[in-house]
């Protein structure tokens, strides 16, 4: 066993009175009395049995031993300031997973504003598909896709997915005055399945089996970008889109949407009282423009509501 180290208050009397080569001084900026520090600096001389200044009464200068303990102690000191200042940082670290095509199109053009709101807080984005546990993989918020009912957890509604069938203004001006029927006979793009456009042909009335042809994309980015590289017409949700929208990449070519998912803000149980998360989610909840609804209540496990289905 080593020598058993002196007491955390002492030596931080001594390396403040030994920086400043003060005990007034060092007394000021520890706010304590002159008092309080001479006592410290004497237990600590008991402790070491040896003198750690040379005192006078116009000076107070260091001796052999405080020379060689002062850079160790400023040190260790230094060393212990930088991992508090580096823990205050991970607690005001915001960790939130979502989708690359939801980050991407929707979430990253609005995180430089919520920086110039808060710079105290930093924004971690962990973008994938997969439906994360968000207490094991130590996230504060998730956005997903879906219908709101996940199990344990808080969901509101960011960002709804009503579909619209979208393409480049060539293939739209193609398809003439009489969109909805011009369909049918269109290049259909596919997100993963054909489902939303059979569902969105039987909604206008038209065979849902025209559904079965077409590309299928795993990937949404792919599917806008082949939308709007005159492929064919793809199902899209403008909330999402807005930006190829504005500039006339995409336009919507016929005036029938369908009910999709949409984009939910999901945290634990209690979450808002974290006020790094409410800041979060006022935040989102504003940019877009949905105010402040109450949160949906928590489903237990295994419960869903009516009619609802497990995603």
């Amino acid at each position: 066993m080593g020598e058993r180290l002196p007491s955390l208050p002492a030596l931080r009397v001594f390396e403040a009175a030994g920086r400043l080569l003060s005990f007034t001084r060092a007394a000021a900026e520890l706010n304590v009395t002159q008092a309080a520090v001479s006592h410290q600096i004497r237990a600590l001389e008991q402790q070491l049995g040896q003198p750690l200044f040379r005192r006078s009464t116009r000076r107070l200068e260091l001796t052999a031993a405080g020379r060689l303990l002062l850079p160790a102690a400023a040190s260790a000191f230094s060393t212990l300031e930088r991992a508090v200042a580096e823990l205050g940082r991970a607690r005001a670290m915001l960790g939130i997973t979502t989708s690359p095509f939801f980050g991407a199109r929707w979430l990253a053009p609005r995180l430089a504003r919520f920086a110039g709101r808060h710079p105290d807080i930093d924004v971690s984005v962990r973008h994938t598909q997969a439906v994360l546990d968000l207490a094991a993989e130590g996230l504060d918020l998730a956005i997903r896709s879906g219908r709101g009912y996940w199990p344990g957890v808080e969901a509101e509604l960011l960002v709804p997915m009503d579909l619209v069938p979208a393409a480049a203004p060539a293939v739209a001006a193609r398809l003439g005055p009489d969109a909805r029927t011009a369909i049918a006979g269109a290049t259909l793009l596919h997100n993963e399945t054909r489902e939303e456009w059979a569902d969105w042909l039987r909604v206008a009335g038209l065979d849902p089996h025209l559904s079965e042809q077409g590309p299928v994309f795993d990937d949404e980015h792919v599917l806008v970008e082949a939308a709007q590289s005159g492929q064919g017409v793809a199902l899209v949700a403008p909330g999402v889109v807005a930006k190829e929208f504005e500039a006339g990449a995409l336009v919507e070519v016929a005036d029938l949407a369908i009910e999709s998912c949409g984009y939910y803000l999901v945290y634990r149980p209690g979450g808002l009282d974290v006020p790094k998360l409410a800041a979060f989610r006022d935040f989102l909840m504003a940019e877009a423009g949905r105010g402040a609804p109450p949160p949906r209540r928590a489903w237990g496990k295994n419960v869903l509501p009516p009619g609802a289905k497990m995603l």
